[in-house]
C-alpha cells in the first residue's frame, strides 16, 4: 500500500458537492422563509438552486462512490475515507429526505 501525500480528488470533490448541496439547502430554506416571498425568489430557487441542488446530491453520490473504491484500490488514508463517507451521507441523507417528503405530500392527495 503505498501513501502519497496528496488527497484523493474524487474524494475531496464529493465532499465539496456535499456542501454545495447543504448550502443550496440552506438557501433554499432562508429565501422561501423571508419576510415576503415574491415571483422572482421563487424563480431563483425554483430554477436555478434547485437544481444546482440535484446535480451536487448525485454528484455527491457518484464521486463518493467512485473515491471509496479508490481509496481501497490504492490504499487511501482516514482523512480520504472521512471526507468521502461524509459526501455519501449527505448526498442519501437529502435523497431520503426528499423521498420521504415526496411520499408524504402523495398520501396527502390520496387520503384527502
Amino acid at each position: 500500500m503505498e501513501h502519497s501525500n496528496e488527497t484523493n480528488l474524487l474524494a475531496i470533490a464529493c465532499f465539496i458537492s456535499g456542501m454545495i448541496a447543504l448550502l443550496c439547502i440552506v438557501l433554499i430554506f432562508v429565501l422561501y422563509n423571508s419576510v415576503e416571498t415574491s415571483n422572482s425568489i421563487r424563480r431563483i430557487t425554483d430554477g436555478i438552486i434547485m437544481p444546482i441542488r440535484n446535480l451536487s446530491v448525485v454528484v455527491t453520490l457518484l464521486t463518493g462512490i467512485l473515491a471509496l473504491n479508490d481509496i481501497k484500490k490504492k490504499g487511501g488514508t482516514k482523512k480520504e475515507k472521512i471526507l468521502s463517507w461524509s459526501g455519501i451521507v449527505i448526498g442519501a441523507g437529502w435523497i431520503l429526505f426528499g423521498s420521504l417528503v415526496g411520499i408524504t405530500f402523495l398520501l396527502a392527495k390520496i387520503l384527502r
